[in-house]
């Protein structure tokens, strides 16, 4: 996809529809995340089978995120 907006503001138009930013470069639908993989910062895996990096400083928000959906 090809953008004039920065991956913040989409970050800020999502976050009210279980969208989270997992690392500087990803942002993710809590809904499509089937598990998460324990790591420094682990990874989860999407419904389609991706594997997505979440990093170290976004991990505890996420997982809070993730139980609470």
């Amino acid at each position: 996809m090809v953008t004039s907006k920065n991956l913040g503001e989409y970050e800020e138009l999502l976050s009210e529809y279980n969208f989270f930013r997992v690392h500087h470069s990803s942002i993710v639908n809590i809904a499509e995340v089937k598990k998460y993989l324990r790591g420094e910062g682990g990874s989860v895996v999407m419904s389609n089978g991706e594997q997505i990096e979440v990093a170290k400083r976004r991990k505890d928000d996420f997982l809070n995120n993730f139980i609470r959906r």
